[in-house]
């Protein structure tokens, strides 16, 4: 495979649909990946193995150095070809949180392998035009170029930036995943400069709409590209539907493009038969048997799932690894890349596998693997390694219940804060204190929240809480063991809600709603109630003991708690939209209708 070939299809693991988030300019996240031409190319030829090794492809995150750990596997990097927007670069050019597909040989220890071609292509370039604050603190949702892009600040790797230091007219470029609402979650966000209208490139990925002599639109942005270079284009040049990459400059909300080219999909690079692994948002979800990741059709339904309890639905981050059969992945193992566990504290122990963290009431131990991600937002050391980390360092982790332990997704060290932990819980004591990951706070005096962050009083708080639910504890510095905010949250980030409190698609435009219409009313057909699960405003069946009641929530209808009390996520069987209590204690989610023709899902969100 020469480089000259590898470029052609500069790939993208997020999906190519994405400025249609602006304008229309696209369908479904995953659905449209028109391959470029590729007669005479061989990218995806078959790498040839060695005894004890086979061929496999991986896209997903660099979550460590030495070579490059991709999916859990450590990828020696000397003899690759790398390429970085296009060109041939040295490793030293990669970085932590970038996407890349990586296609070599895995050696029979699983763990280790060869890389023949390294590829990373950003997902997007331009200015952030808008920024909306989470309520949580944690997260924001920028906008550029009309996508919305939902940043961390533990799951997102910033460059040159921080989290809290982003700014309106940043010029910024973005690697990440991309979701059912073409909202791309941000694993790596660089800095480039202050943006200059007219000088600075943007780059922007899309599907060709309008074309009319050489002006098209690609969102809501109209591109020119009378002096563009056409880069892999067939015979009849571009035309309508036609995924395409535009870099160029923008003015006024016209694109001049310097090059446009034609975008295929990571499968160009999969041969039958092959080992293949996939790291993505989980997008137009079917059941286990179908739905994508990262573009790529799965069938997981014989698949291994790590943790074992994972439930598959719309919008998790997952790793999905098996063979190639020349149309779909069959997966044998579905893991789970991002966790819901969330530890904020003080180191009290490390391993050679293992970092133990302080809360004032207990100890809570999290293990390290090949796939944790590990981030130094001190700016101590670049790249941090498990050795780098001290007794008395503050370390914010994410974690997955795997089995009988926790293991940790995510390690940021930062700045001393106050400490968080966020758990299933174990038990509890009604309006005095509660046990998450075995330590216990006393929540007398604390303020609590429904899952949407509404105050609620403790006598509502108790009166839902069950053992399991997912809650949230902050501990403010200094920690004393009693409780200062605590409240309900999600099983699945990023409900769309989340987003934007009075704007569920975004602050600049409409556009990821339901298809038919701008406004607020989520009671379409095509469109549940939430957009990151297909739980809140299915027609046929919110019934389901273990899920469709929480908006970004699976799992909140347990038993007889149903749903947050102040959460509008269709429980109530004859009224969708009581702004106070959609779930009472002792209600069930009704089987039949949790978002008739007409109703909206709740007073508060869609």
């Amino acid at each position: 495979m020469n480089i000259g070939q590898i470029i052609r299809f500069l790939v993208l693991t997020g999906f190519t649909a994405l400025a249609g988030c602006g304008g229309g300019g696209g369908g479904g996240a995953g659905n449209d990946f028109d391959s470029a031409d590729t007669s005479g190319s061989t990218a995806g030829d078959s790498v040839t193995s060695t005894p004890g090794s086979a061929p496999v492809t991986s896209s997903g995150t660099i979550d460590a150095f030495g070579s490059i750990f991709v999916n859990g596997i450590e990828f020696e990097t000397d003899d690759a070809d790398i390429i970085l927007d296009g060109e041939k670069v040295t490793e030293k050019a990669l970085a932590l949180g970038m996407v890349v597909l990586v296609t070599g040989t895995v050696n029979d220890d699983g763990e280790t392998g060869t890389a023949v071609t390294v590829i990373f292509d950003d997902e997007l370039q331009g200015p952030i035009s808008d920024i909306q604050p989470g309520e949580d603190g944690d997260h924001k949702v920028l906008t550029v170029l009309g996508v919305l892009v939902i940043v961390e600040r533990t799951g997102t790797v910033f460059e040159d930036v921080t989290f809290d230091s982003l700014a309106v007219n940043d010029l910024v470029e973005l690697s990440g995943f991309v979701d059912d609402d073409l909202r791309l979650r941000a694993t790596r966000l660089e800095k480039k400069s202050g943006f200059e209208e007219g000088v600075s490139e943007v780059e922007l990925k899309g599907v060709v709409e309008s074309l009319a002599g050489t002006e098209f639109m690609l969102g809501t942005f109209t591109v020119d590209f009378s002096a563009a270079e056409l880069s892999d284009m067939p015979p009849g040049g571009i035309a309508d539907g036609m995924t395409v990459e535009v870099k160029g400059t923008l003015t006024d909300g016209v694109i001049s493009a310097t090059k446009v080219e034609q975008e295929g999909g990571i499968e160009d690079f999969f041969e039958d038969d092959d080992e293949v692994s996939v790291q993505g948002a989980i997008t137009d979800f079917v059941d286990s048997s179908n739905f994508r990741v990262a573009g790529v059709m799965v069938d997981a339904s014989a698949a291994t799932l790590k943790p074992a309890d994972m439930v598959l639905t719309a919008g998790l981050i997952v790793e999905a690894e098996g063979s190639w059969d020349g149309d779909i992945l069959v997966a044998d193992k579905v893991e789970s890349r991002r966790g819901r566990i969330e530890i904020e504290a003080v180191v009290s122990a490390v391993s050679t596998d293992s970092v133990t963290l302080q809360l004032f009431g207990g100890a809570v131990t999290v293990q390290v693997d090949n796939q944790t991600l590990l981030d130094d937002d001190t700016g101590f050391v670049d790249p941090l390694t498990l050795l780098d980390i001290n007794v008395d360092d503050f370390l914010e982790v994410e974690a997955v219940l795997s089995g009988s332990f926790l293991l940790a997704t995510r390690i940021d060290r930062d700045d001393m804060d106050d400490d968080i932990l966020q758990g299933p819980v174990d038990s509890f004591v009604a309006n005095d204190s509660v046990t998450v990951l075995g330590v216990t706070y006393s929540t007398v005096g604390a303020k609590f929240e429904s899952e949407d962050d509404t105050s609620v009083t403790e006598d509502e708080f108790y009166s839902v809480l069950q053992v399991g639910m997912l809650i949230k504890i902050k501990d403010k510095e200094t920690a004393d063991g009693f409780a200062d905010e605590v409240e309900f949250e999600s099983e699945i980030k990023f409900s769309r809600k989340d987003d934007d409190s009075d704007d569920d698609c975004g602050s600049d435009d409409d556009s990821d709603c339901d298809d038919d219409s701008d406004s607020d009313d989520d009671s379409d057909s095509d469109s549940d109630c939430d957009s990151d699960d297909d739980s809140d405003c299915d027609s046929d069946d919110d019934s389901d003991s273990d899920d469709d009641c929480d908006s970004g929530d699976d799992s909140d209808c347990d038993d007889d708690s149903d749903c947050d009390f102040d959460d509008d996520s269709d429980c109530d069987s004859d009224d969708d939209s009581d702004s106070d209590d959609d779930c009472d204690s002792g209600d069930d989610c009704d089987s039949d209708d949790d978002c008739e023709a007409g109703d909206d899902c709740g007073s508060d969100d869609d």
